[in-house]
This record gives structure tokens, C-alpha cells and sequence, in this order.
């Protein structure tokens, strides 16, 4: 009896052409998929389930960050917001602090063994599980003038300049003075409200509601010109929190990256300032003005809403 091989892996899901007329090679038995649900594919083409979840907590966070330090989530309370702790075992959730503004997203940035936190009404960072007020600054005799840096409502970090999104605007601090401004010379200005900044080694990567491109350029930060890369603006909070080693998957990118959704996809940023649309030939994405991405490894779970 002659064996007949009829499924041996996959090459992805590929929901831009009719189910019909997905490719299937019956030599090795690899093939497209129309819809795959919880499912895994590794990078020989195998499917497994993914692996399911054990609930630390019941309630409903709307804000999780962790980025090579402590872990913290948000939860909406009856009237206000609360940062809880998860403990490093990852089974107990503690509140740390709380009177933060009702239903306002969090920004979260971590730098050395400090977590700063922003959401547009209060501010501030940990360290070592306890809470401090934002650095604040004295101005000193000078021609220059400072002022204290304002609350955002995203926070990132790049070379020593803490960076802080107020509507279409970036501040950037005085490096490695996180309280101190210069409001007149110190940000860049975007044409609409800024939905998503990513700081990687080569520059940073900013969206408003128009359009994503990359910051980079040579001298004084402030100085930095803007390239635009694509006219689909990023969806909100759809960054991965940590940048991802792509240099052993497909795509062979060196350095770390981020990573992002959009509209048109999958995005992938490169420190280099390249973007790439990681699903654009075989996924017809879903629409929306939020998202979340996690990545772990070569598995990435992206959600719009």
C-alpha cells in the first residue's frame, strides 16, 4: 500500500485569497491555513495549542508593564486607579500606590532600576517597591531658561533624555535631569495627537494620527528631523513593552527592534529606522484605534479593538 502524505506542516495563516485557492504543496504536505484559533506555528512549520492561563487575580487591569524590572498593573477602582505590584513568583498582586485619575492609561518607562510612570494628571516612578515624586529641579543662574517638566501622557527614555508626550508635542528633559526643560527649544512637534513613541538604539519611533515615522539625526536631540515611513498611523498602546531580538527569525534583523500594530498590519521597527509590515503579504488586518502586543520569543499576540 503506497502512503500518501496529506498534512505534514504550515506555512501560516493567509486570509487574502478565497479558502479554495490556499497553497498546498503535496509533495511535503506543508500548506496555507484559512483560520488558525489558539494555535502555535514554530518555525518548521509545526502547529500546537497554545498553552493555556492561570488566573493571578479576577478583577480587571487595564495596564500591565515590565521591561527587565518590576512588574506593575493598573486597575480601575470605584473612584480612582491604583498601581498593584506583581511579586516576582508571579502569584500575589499588591497595591502600591493609588489616587491616580479614574480611567486615564498609564505610561510606564523603565530606567536602570527605576520605574517612572505617567498618565496625563500624576506622575512619579519606583524604586525598590516604593514610590517617589517626579525629580524636580532648581533653576540656577543662567541665560537659559527652564522649567519644570510637565506630566505626559506617554513616557519614554533615549540617551539619557527622558521624553514626555503632551498632546502633539515631546518634551525632552536635560539629560539625565528628568525634572528639567527647556521648553523652548527642548521638543518636537507633531501635527496631530502623538499615539505611539518607541525609543530604540538608532533613534525613535513616533506616530501621530496621520502618519508613523522615525526621529534620528546627529547633535542635540532637539535637533532631530522627522522621516515619515508610512500613512497609517500606529494603533494606541499597541507597542510591545520590551524591544525584540529579530535576528534569528525570517526577517534576520540585527539589533532590537519594536513592534507595533497598525492598520496595515504588523509592524516591525528597526533601530536602524526600517519599517517593516511583517503581515502584509498574507493578512488582511483588523481595524481599530487601540491594540496590544505581546511577543514572546518567535509568538506574537497582537489584539485591536
Amino acid at each position: 500500500m503506497v502512503m500518501k502524505t496529506i498534512y505534514t506542516g504550515t506555512t501560516g495563516v493567509n486570509n487574502k485569497v478565497d479558502p479554495v485557492r490556499l497553497v498546498f504543496d503535496p509533495k511535503t504536505g506543508v500548506t496555507e491555513l484559512a483560520e488558525a484559533v489558539n494555535c502555535d506555528i514554530d518555525d518548521t512549520g509545526r502547529i500546537s495549542r497554545r498553552f493555556g492561563q492561570v488566573p493571578i487575580s479576577l478583577d480587571q487591569f487595564d495596564d500591565v508593564f515590565c521591561d527587565g524590572g518590576d512588574c506593575y498593573a493598573v486597575k480601575n477602582r470605584t473612584s480612582d486607579s491604583a498601581i498593584y505590584q506583581l511579586s516576582p513568583d508571579m502569584t500575589t498582586l499588591t497595591g502600591v500606590w493609588a489616587g491616580l485619575a479614574k480611567g486615564a492609561r498609564v505610561s510606564f518607562c523603565q530606567v536602570g532600576d527605576k520605574t517612572f510612570y505617567a498618565n496625563g494628571y500624576q506622575s512619579g516612578y519606583f524604586e525598590a517597591g516604593i514610590r517617589y515624586a517626579w525629580p524636580t529641579f532648581t533653576q540656577a543662574t543662567t541665560t537659559r531658561e527652564f522649567s519644570q517638566a510637565p506630566i505626559g501622557t506617554i513616557i519614554g527614555h533615549f540617551d539619557g533624555h527622558m521624553l514626555i508626550v503632551q498632546g502633539n508635542v515631546v518634551w525632552i528633559t536635560e539629560r539625565y535631569e528628568y525634572g528639567k526643560v527647556r521648553m523652548a527649544k527642548s521638543f518636537w512637534q507633531m501635527g496631530t495627537d502623538i499615539t505611539m513613541m518607541k525609543p530604540v538604539a538608532g533613534g525613535i519611533w513616533l506616530s501621530d494620527q496621520d502618519q508613523t515615522g522615525f526621529v534620528s539625526g546627529e547633535g542635540h536631540i532637539s535637533g532631530y528631523g522627522f522621516n515619515k515611513k508610512a500613512s497609517s498611523p500606529a494603533h494606541e498602546w499597541s507597542e510591545n513593552i520590551e524591544l525584540v531580538d529579530l535576528g534569528q527569525s525570517a526577517f534576520e534583523i540585527p539589533g532590537l527592534s519594536a513592534v507595533w500594530s497598525s492598520d496595515a498590519g504588523l509592524c516591525i521597527g528597526t533601530e536602524q529606522g526600517q519599517l517593516i509590515v511583517a503581515t502584509e503579504s498574507k493578512l488582511v488586518y483588523p481595524t481599530g484605534g487601540s491594540g496590544a502586543t505581546v511577543v514572546d520569543g518567535h509568538v506574537v499576540i497582537n489584539s485591536v479593538y
